[in-house]
């Protein structure tokens, strides 16, 4: 996989930094660096008895310099960065003492050391949001009660009796939007958005004030830098104000993410008429200058001002 670089607002040609190894039918999954020097990258590029693992790469985005700095990993998470850039949060299956199986959040240093910052016990998944206004890790657990917020490794508030996903958190750190992978509506499985403050108390909610916008389908979810409320990838049957509206004739949008500055917003458009019948994806770019195109393209790994 080519990792490249591309304007926002210009179509200027794609400036390819570097090719990451990987095994065929595994696509890279990264992040970019809160300093926007590096991407954090999890490529898978082990099969062991059926089952692909991936390794935690670094690419400078400045030299190209592609660095190996863990192994054994899952490849279907997603790398989070510590705020200062100096290391990579990314978990690990495991056992308790007892041997039961966990998963460990573990923070991977720029120089390869692994530190292990809290162990979740019966957990299926522990996905790394990111940390409160006093430093400490916020994180989704999925297991057999649904989905779980925790705070430095403990309980925090219970989401949802399901799976959930796309979650992202405010700039301040102190609300969450996300999805929940509803499987008890009478029209089968409903991707449904909700908001919640992130501290107990608060009830759950949707990003709109409208009575049903709790069943309105959304995928995606991306909060501007201004903390306004986040925006969700609705579907084209059923607009609302936080939603993502498709510029391009038919499809819909999902959002991945806003620029540092709030001005431009990544998305994946999808040509079909809703969730069951998706059709073709296309990235682009929207911002005041209109939609820019992003042909022949499968990831977004983040934003850096160059």
């Amino acid at each position: 996989t080519a990792v490249a670089v591309v304007g926002a607002v210009r179509a200027d040609a794609p400036l390819e930094i570097a090719t990451v190894p990987h095994l065929d039918g595994h696509a890279p999954r990264g992040a970019v660096s809160p300093d926007g020097r590096r991407v954090a990258l999890l490529a898978p590029d082990v099969a062991i008895g059926g089952r692909a693992f991936a390794s935690l790469l670094t690419l400078d985005l400045e030299t190209g310099e592609l660095r190996r700095l863990a192994e054994a990993l899952d490849p279907l998470q997603q790398p989070r960065w510590m705020p200062d850039s100096r290391a990579v949060l990314v978990t690990r299956y495991t056992r308790t003492e007892p041997g039961a199986p966990a998963v460990a959040v573990v923070r991977v240093t720029l120089g390869g050391g692994e530190t292990v910052l809290e162990t979740h016990a019966g957990a299926v998944m522990v996905a790394p949001l990111g940390f409160d206004a006093d430093g400490r890790l916020l994180a989704v657990r999925l297991d057999a009660t649904g989905s779980t917020l925790t705070r430095a490794g403990e309980p925090l508030r219970w989401l949802s009796p399901y799976v959930t996903r796309d979650w992202a958190l405010s700039p301040d750190a102190a609300r969450l939007a996300f999805v929940e992978t509803n499987t008890a509506t009478a029209r089968g499985v409903r991707y449904l958005p909700r908001v919640v403050m992130v501290e107990p108390g608060a009830t759950v909610s949707t990003a709109s004030a409208s009575p049903s916008a709790f069943t309105r389908q959304a995928l995606g979810a991306a909060w501007p830098p201004s903390g306004e409320s986040p925006r969700f990838g609705r579907e084209p049957s059923a607009p609302s104000g936080d939603g993502v509206s498709a510029q391009a004739a038919g499809g819909f949008d999902v959002p991945l993410g806003y620029s540092r500055d709030g001005s431009a917003l990544a998305v994946v458009h999808w040509s079909g008429a809703g969730f069951d019948e998706p059709g073709a994806p296309r990235f682009a770019i929207l911002s005041a200058t209109g939609r820019q195109p992003l042909d022949g393209f499968t990831r977004f790994f983040g934003w850096s001002a160059r």
